[in-house]
């Protein structure tokens, strides 16, 4: 499927606690089954307990350690990105831990060798996305943009598309879309759950038309949910295919 319609993958199975111990393995595995790492675009890194800003040192360096071992493999894959979750808890109401979040990325970022990877740090719990988008502006680098989850902001976002958007899109390199009802990051067919596609759609173009956009169903063995999701993508005219109608 993927090469009948020129898609690349995001791999997100790298992210997994259960392969992170095994890297080399899982990547030789999946050179081997899928013939080359030309179809990889996107790397997803490790995100369950990652803290690299936490005030335990401990903490920092275990999750540092597994978080260069995914920036190694994907500057070999020769990746375009590497995804990182933001990992703010925003239930941590406190200016301090703002400040503590900021520095602690901002150290990490610096002390890594990125060579031509772009960092992408997804929303995850964020309910606005000003926090990531100033430690983008404190990085000063293209090597790291934003990657909005459609998924996570229905759940967790605070604040409308547009506002969301707005601020964010012109930094925003990669959208992954996904479908729920606002309780939980369900993995639906796209088309299924409460997100406004057509105000998505027309927020993206407005204000991130460049950004390249993974479609994520989750576990899908059947392809019951990713092929009706394209789909529904293709027949609505939502970006990144042309608009319905063939109106720009």
């Amino acid at each position: 499927m993927a090469r009948s319609n020129d898609f690349r993958f995001e791999l997100i199975e790298p992210a997994y606690p259960q392969n992170l111990d095994m890297l080399d393995e899982y990547f030789a595995d999946f050179l081997e089954s899928s013939g080359g790492a030309d179809l990889v675009q996107v790397v997803h890194g490790p995100y369950i307990d990652i803290s690299v800003h936490s005030p335990d040192r401990a903490v920092r360096e275990a999750s540092a350690l597994r978080i260069s071992a995914s920036i190694e493999w994907a500057k070999r894959l020769g990746a375009e990105f590497l995804i990182l979750h933001s990992n703010h808890l925003p239930m941590l109401n406190e200016p301090a831990y703002d400040r503590q979040w900021r520095s602690g990325w901002l150290s990490f970022l610096r002390d890594q060798d990125l060579g031509n990877v772009t960092v992408l740090l997804e929303n995850m719990w964020d309910r606005t996305p000003e926090l990531s988008l100033a430690l983008v502006e404190d990085f000063d680098s293209p090597r790291l943009r934003l990657c909005f989850d459609v998924a996570h902001w229905n759940v967790h976002g605070s604040v409308p598309l547009e506002d969301w958007l707005r601020l964010a899109g012109a930094a925003t390199a990669y959208v992954q879309y996904g479908d729920n009802h606002g309780d939980q990051d369900s993995d639906l067919a796209l088309g299924s759950g409460t997100v406004d596609w057509t105000e998505l759609d027309r927020c993206l173009r407005r204000y991130a038309p460049h950004a390249d956009v993974m479609v994520g169903v989750g576990i899908d063995h059947d392809n019951e949910r990713l092929e009706p999701s394209v789909d529904f993508l293709r027949t609505r005219g939502i970006h990144p295919f042309p608009p319905a109608g063939g109106a720009r």
